[in-house]
């Protein structure tokens, strides 16, 4: 740690300490939080993207447990400390100290209990945990590796080797019987391998001549290390060096090397301003030797090969560390850089600047270009540690937990935690762009609502709604407030609805106002009915129509409206919601006081529903000047309450007759029978006020004196319907003088005789047209078909004008002669069925007859067909069979005794019985 002031620790003023923990670019949230966001190309420029949304997110890790490390509460001795050193399994984090302890952690930043470990003298340099995570190896300065088992202390060791050991690594499967090995590097790299464990160790020195061992990475068969010249692989199973790879970059400083295994075949290195992904795979010699020209020392034999898959360059920074990002199956880099423009007592003045973390795509080798490619930064943030002012390079440490996109910065006093964002960062990065329409949208996706924070969505939709306020777009707001609050929670709904009165938009809100799931403090319907008085009364009946009335006191509106009607009180809007109210509060009679008053048809909703049947009575010219459609409809879908008798007995004075004849009128529609005492009287009230419908009217009654009926029509001169009545009295000549002389309608004449069918008709209807030419031509058009046309025009005077009298005799010829084609088509058909009937009937007398050999006479019931005796049967086409001497005669014709029925039977069959053989 030579950088680090490690000298000054504990001499620096915990007044300077808290002050900067405290500053504005050493701090992160407690919870939550992201570096500053930056955008480089692949030639170094930096953009503004405020408009990407970050792929990591940011948080400090473990801060009491750092802090205890930092003031020395850990360990007891009161003494400063740093962080040297960290390794990183999915089970637990394993920290290492300057002061020679490890504390174990797990992922949620907790000390684990006991597990702290005072395994060294001095400062720790890498420690390094088995894949099962039960064995853990640490080196240190005081030239010790130490072993320990986290479940055993059976392969518990330490080894002092006399030199500072920098780096170690314990075998992946160090539990196993045949894997007892661990490598440390010194200035050399030395395998420890097991012979009888811990007494008799097999040394084998791998490497040497080529500076300090900084790092070691053992995967699977493969240990990886680098010195201060290259990196070298060694393959524990074929005990071979696989292959070197040297750096490219010289520099007059110390440089680190970063080492990562991304799987078994994939190696990340980073070093300087350059990240390599080596890769090892088995071939021949041939395929070595054109892949790259930066492989060296090739080993002999034809087994494993590495080469350079995938180049990255970074200009502006020196790695401090890179690890893998495995998304989508696709791996990403993300390296931990720190600024290459410092000076070299940038330490010492505490002006180093902040280190960044980018995630790039690896550049692979393009075999058509001949070259790597320069993919461009997916993203790049400024990270803010604390003691960032004083850390070299080589004092950053950069690891992670590959599949659980964990990534853990690490600086002598702090650690920060970056995690791949999840669909709650997503939503709170459209949330603060305020996309709060995508947010929602994505949140309600069932793929992303199941991993999503519960209430997330409404959090959101909340904030939605005060930004649309804010916009001052309430109607939008106001409708978003039903689908995000829902049904659960009263305090979100009573605190929006009094927002929106403040803001004076209560009309806004006010149709999204739950009364049901959930339903809210009466204070709050009763402050908003008052906040509606003031401002529109209608709006007001509305509501009160449509909320219950347990959800607010209708008598403390009721004040309210009186106190209103001080300073206004001829206002209606007023006096139909207190009508309305009286009505919730069943002051029936004090609600139809002020419907009557004002004239609101609302009064018979309310005499419908509230079955107020004897009101109608009680106030029934009222209630017809209101709506005398609806009131009269009313009287008599309740005719069974109130009786047709107390009606009419109310409306039959001379100035309410119109009213009782729309009431008998809607009465005779609904049941003609229930008003049958009243239709004489209807007859007078049709001819007066509706005399379109007296015809009707007399069509459809048959219990009316025609008489009286008659004469009423006269008085008024209703024609058409004295016509009707003279019919009906059997009177159709005077019927057929009227329809002549006062309604001078030939066609209405003509139908009328031709109903009657009456000969007398028809000669009493030529000689009152004689005289009228407009009538003859009528006649001439229609009655050709029904008289002799010689009738009609034998009678027709000389000399006679007549309209169109060339056309009627044309169309009276056309009568003629379709009468006449009518007649011959009818004879044809009759001769041609007759002829079809008599071949049926003679086809019919054809048939066979079936007789059976034990046929019974229907008179002596013996045998007709007797093989010993002949004689004569007769068979009848009704099928029964006689003897001929048996068979009974009528007439001198033989007749089937059990069929006859004074009928002629006319059609017998005599056959000669015959011996069957």
């Amino acid at each position: 740690m030579e950088g680090f002031p490690m000298e000054n620790l504990n001499q620096k003023p915990e007044a300077d300490l808290e002050e900067e923990e405290g500053s504005e670019e050493s701090s992160y949230e407690e919870e939550s939080g992201s570096g500053e966001s930056d955008s480089e190309t692949g030639s170094g420029s930096e953009e503004d993207t405020d408009e990407e949304e970050p792929v990591l997110k940011y948080k400090r890790f473990a801060k009491e447990v750092v802090s205890s490390i930092h003031d020395g509460t850990g360990m007891g001795s009161g003494e400063r400390n740093i962080i040297c050193c960290i390794a990183v399994h999915p089970k637990f984090i394993a920290l290492g100290t300057y002061d020679g302890s490890i504390k174990l952690l797990d992922h949620t930043g907790t000390l684990l209990k006991d597990r702290v470990y005072a395994l060294h003298s001095s400062q720790i340099n890498q420690i390094s945990v088995d894949t099962e995570g039960e064995f853990l190896a640490s080196c240190s300065n005081d030239g010790k590796v130490s072993i320990i088992g986290l479940f055993t202390t059976k392969y518990n060791n330490t080894n002092s080797f006399g030199a500072q050991v920098n780096s170690v690594a314990i075998h992946p499967y160090f539990g196993r019987n045949t894997s007892r090995m661990f490598a440390y590097g010194t200035d050399k790299l030395v395998l420890v391998e097991e012979r009888r464990w811990p007494l008799t160790n097999k040394v084998n020195q791998l490497d040497a001549g080529y500076g300090r061992v900084t790092t070691i990475k053992w995967k699977d068969n493969l240990i990886a290390w680098a010195n201060e010249k290259m990196v070298m692989v060694y393959d524990v199973a074929l005990r071979e060096k696989i292959t070197s790879i040297s750096f490219e970059e010289e520099s007059l400083v110390y440089l680190p090397c970063s080492l990562y295994w991304q799987d078994s075949s994939n190696l990340l290195v980073g070093r300087g301003h350059i990240v390599k992904t080596v890769t090892v795979q088995e071939g021949e010699e041939e395929q070595r030797s054109t892949l790259t020209t930066e492989v060296v020392d090739v080993p002999p034999k034809k087994k494993k090969f590495m080469f350079i898959s995938a180049h990255n360059t970074f200009p502006k920074f020196l790695v401090c560390g890179v690890v893998p990002l495995i998304e989508n199956k696709q791996c990403k880099l993300v390296m931990l850089g720190y600024s290459a423009e410092i000076s070299p007592d940038a330490t010492r003045s505490a002006q180093v600047p902040p280190p960044h973390l980018v995630v790039v795509s690896p550049g692979y080798y393009n075999p058509v270009d001949k070259e790597f490619e320069h993919p461009e930064h997916i993203t790049k943030d400024k990270l803010l540690p604390k003691g960032y002012q004083y850390c070299h390079c080589e004092e950053y440490h950069l690891e992670s937990v590959v599949y659980e996109d964990r990534f853990y910065i690490v600086t002598p006093i702090d650690i920060i935690l970056a995690q791949k964002r999840d669909a709650n960062d997503h939503i709170d990065w459209l949330v603060d762009k305020q996309d709060f329409e995508e947010a929602m949208q994505y949140a309600e996706n069932p793929n992303v609502a199941r991993v999503v924070d519960q209430g997330k969505l409404q959090e959101i939709g909340i904030e939605y709604i005060y930004y649309l306020m804010k916009k001052k777009n309430f109607s939008e707001a106001a409708r978003k407030c039903h689908e995000v609050i829902g049904k659960t929670d009263k305090r979100r709904w009573e605190d929006i609805i009094v927002t929106f009165m403040q803001k004076k938009q209560l009309k806004e809100i006010r149709p999204f106002i739950p009364i049901s799931d959930p339903v809210l403090s009466p204070a709050i319907y009763e402050l908003v009915l008052h906040e509606l008085l003031q401002e529109d009364c209608q709006t007001v009946y509305q509501v009160i129509k449509a909320w219950p009335t347990t959800l607010y006191s209708p008598q403390v509106i009721i004040n309210a409206v009186e106190m209103r009607m001080q300073y206004d009180p001829g206002n209606k809007g007023l006096l139909k919601v207190k009508a309305c109210l009286h009505e919730d509060l069943e002051q029936f009679d004090e609600a139809m006081k002020i419907y009557l008053q004002q004239g609101h048809i609302e009064v018979f909703e309310l005499i419908q529903q509230k079955k107020l049947y004897s009101a109608l009575v009680e106030n029934l010219i009222p209630l017809l000047k209101v709506d005398t459609q609806r009131a009269v409809k009313l009287l008599v879908e309740c005719r069974q309450d109130v009786p047709p008798q107390k009606v009419v007995k109310e409306l039959d004075v001379s100035s309410h007759e119109k009213y009782l004849h729309m009431y008998l009128d809607c009465l005779f529609e609904q049941d003609p029978k229930c008003g049958g005492v009243y239709h004489e009287r209807q007859v007078e009230l049709y001819a007066r006020f509706d005399p379109d419908k007296l015809l009707l009217f007399l069509r459809s009654c048959n219990d009316i004196p025609l008489q009286k009926a008659l004469e009423v029509c006269e008085y008024n001169k209703r024609y058409k319907e004295m016509v009707y009545l003279l019919g009906r009295m059997g009177n159709q000549k005077a019927a057929l003088e009227l329809i002549i002389k006062k309604l001078e309608d030939v066609d209405m004449a003509i139908e009328f005789t031709m109903e009657e069918g009456d000969e007398d008709l028809w000669e009493l209807l030529i000689s009152l047209s004689i005289h009228k030419p407009t009538f003859i031509t009528g006649l001439l058009n229609n009655v050709g078909t029904h008289i002799d046309p010689t009738k009609l025009i034998k009678k027709i005077p000389e000399r006679t004008e007549i309209p169109n009298l060339g056309r009627s005799l044309v169309k009276l010829l056309q009568d003629f002669q379709v009468q006449v084609n009518l007649r011959e088509g009818c004879k044809k058909i009759l001769v041609k069925d007759s002829h079809s009937l008599m071949e049926k009937l003679h086809r019919l007398q054809k048939r066979p007859i079936h007789v059976d050999n034990d046929a019974k006479c229907k008179t002596c019931c013996g045998e007709v067909i007797d093989m010993d005796e002949q004689s004569d049967y007769v068979i009848f086409f009704c099928g029964h069979i006689y003897h001929q001497r048996c068979a009974p005669k009528r007439n001198d014709m033989m007749v089937c005794r059990s069929c006859y029925s004074g009928k002629t039977i006319t059609s017998q069959v005599p056959m000669k019985s015959r011996r069957l053989h």
